[in-house]
């Protein structure tokens, strides 16, 4: 039994015909944000579906809240942590609020049970401003919309642990620091985020250590300010940059 950590992967590895996630070992500490970066390819999206159990790791344990996933059952991962994917296309037409009550599937007592927590599903989509759209069906909003109903999802399904493939995909600015906010906002409230980013510098400003990905490895683990340098993102990207520091808030920013 491990505690004091939100997910613990210990030495994880998992091989795909072309590609091998090699030896993984992290924490996220509980009540903290935490983000994975790293290019396209590295892996960061494979170790998410780890973390719930869509895939089954060749060897290593993997934790969660001290429970190793290997012997919980998916509705028990449900309890614990809302995943918000990085596409989703469903099938049916379903409305914005419908898809949002899915998150409720952790919360039901049955199967059977279709229990709506009407002031949990006001707030959650007040919170990613689509209160209005709660009637309109899914497929006919636009791209960046469709991601804040998958946001509005998790927030509802009121788990401990939110994990987001590319967590402000889609969003414009304007809803991306709103629902980076929020999210920063549930750590102080008891809750623990895990992320992918693309963006480094809102990695940086909202996470509070940074994992870094890399053909399957996680390279380096460590605080924003610790481990965003130049020197690892010509590594990574191989690209040139200049770092410097924001003026108020002290987190690294990049420069191209």
């Amino acid at each position: 039994m491990k505690s004091g950590n939100a997910i613990t992967l210990e030495n994880v590895s998992f091989k795909y015909p072309s590609f091998v996630i090699e030896n993984i070992s992290l924490s996220t500490p509980k009540e903290s944000f935490f983000g994975i970066i790293g290019p396209n390819g590295s892996g960061k999206t494979t170790v998410l579906s780890l973390i719930m159990k869509f895939l089954k790791p060749i060897s290593g344990r993997i934790y969660v809240d001290g429970q190793d996933i290997s012997k919980l059952s998916h509705k028990k991962i449900a309890q614990k942590i809302a995943y918000i994917a990085q596409d989703f296309n469903p099938a049916y037409d379903f409305t914005v609020e419908e898809l949002v009550e899915m998150g409720g599937i952790g919360r039901a007592s049955s199967f059977f049970d279709t229990t709506v927590f009407e002031k949990d599903l006001e707030f959650a989509l007040d919170t990613v401003d689509l209160l209005d759209y709660r009637k309109r069906v899914f497929s006919t909003l636009s791209g960046g919309q469709q991601r804040r109903v998958l946001i509005a999802r998790a927030i509802y399904q009121n788990t401990p642990i939110i994990i987001a493939d590319e967590l402000v995909t889609h969003l414009d600015l304007g809803h991306s620091v709103k629902v980076l906010n929020y999210l920063r906002k549930l750590t102080e409230s008891g809750k623990t985020i895990i992320g992918t980013f693309h963006d480094i510098s809102l990695a940086a400003k909202y996470c509070d250590q940074i994992a870094v990905m890399q053909d399957g490895k996680v390279i380096d683990i460590g605080s924003p300010k610790e481990i965003i340098n130049e020197e690892l993102i010509k590594k990574i990207y191989g690209i040139n940059v200049r770092i410097i520091t924001h003026p108020d808030e002290k987190y690294p920013l990049i420069l191209i």
